[in-house]
């Protein structure tokens, strides 16, 4: 592109993108982990050192047992940049455009916070590649789904407090640290199924399962933390598909916060210039690049559900 588009657009579509993510960003940042490593095409995100047992000295001036500790990585390759780009009539027009309500803004930090909250969940729903130089892919565990029949006399079942309690059990028999914060993505029909069941409507479910309830929307429930996101948007390109089982049952993510680890190779990047061969219109570009994944398969779990 041209430079010959004043460096203060520049700038200030830059800023002004930036201030629009902060009002409409990925919903998911905040309840995973994050790291920035731009120096690699392949980073390695979390070391994994294995758990052993106490020894025993019980007898006097005797020899020392030597453990046997298993130490490992979870790595993450360098994905695509995803990006939104478009163009504005001239550059007097761009100069209007790209203020912190403007369409250019609005819409760049609109496909970018999508960007995100793909990339994160691309990663949850995808292998974990680990060993000691991440040649290792382990994909997601069958034992860490709770069938979508829990909770049911019989059938397929909608989101239920029996599931969430399911949840909460994979999590403990995995001896994930109760002190860890829980998260959950609710979508509506989740969301709705959960305000249906007694205990999300009775007169002690403050006191008993912890609930919290806001503009109609479950925001905590027997210690979750709900995320509320549609699944099946399609702007989130490969989500729908993802989060989509053979059977066409909604595989409903939930983890702990160090269960999800992300990477930034580049949070924004931003570009405003002339293009001579569109006949000097101005034309932006904003993009992000960024990868995630489970860290231990212990941390996270899938609840499947029957879309309503």
């Amino acid at each position: 592109m041209s430079q010959n588009v004043p460096a203060s657009f520049q700038v200030k579509f830059l800023n002004n993108v930036e201030m629009a993510l902060q009002l409409q960003s990925c919903p998911l940042l905040g309840s995973i982990d994050e790291q920035d490593d731009a120096g690699a095409e392949k980073v390695k995100v979390k070391d994994i050192v294995g758990n052993t047992a106490a020894k025993e000295a019980d007898t006097r001036h005797g020899r020392t047992e030597w453990g046997d500790r298993t130490y490992d990585g979870v790595w993450l390759p360098k994905p695509p940049e995803l990006y939104d780009a478009d163009l504005i009539d001239d550059a007097d027009r761009l100069a209007t455009s790209i203020d912190l309500d403007g369409t250019a803004t609005t819409g760049a930090a609109g496909t970018i916070a999508r960007a995100r909250t793909q990339r994160i969940l691309e990663g949850f729903y995808g292998p974990i590649i680990s060993g000691k130089t991440g040649t290792v892919v382990t994909p997601f565990p069958g034992t860490n789904i709770i069938p979508v029949t829990e909770g049911g006399a019989s059938g397929a079942q909608k989101m239920n407090v029996k599931k969430l309690r399911g949840a909460n059990k994979l999590l403990g028999e995995n001896y994930v640290d109760k002190e860890l914060k829980k998260f959950m993505i609710l979508t509506e029909d989740d969301n709705d199924a959960l305000l249906s069941e007694v205990p999300a409507t009775s007169a002690d479910f403050k006191g008993s399962f912890g609930g919290v309830v806001e503009d109609g929307y479950l925001k905590k429930l027997l210690g979750w933390n709900f995320i509320h996101l549609e699944l099946d948007n399609p702007l989130l390109k490969s989500i729908p598909e993802l989060a989509t089982d053979g059977s066409g049952y909604r595989k409903t993510p939930f983890w702990v916060k160090p269960g999800v680890r992300l990477n930034w190779w580049k949070r924004l990047r931003t570009k405003v210039g002339e293009i001579p061969e569109m006949r000097f219109n101005t034309g932006y570009y904003a993009g992000t690049t960024l990868a995630s994944t489970r860290t231990q398969a212990g941390m996270s779990g899938i609840i499947l559900n029957e879309k309503g």
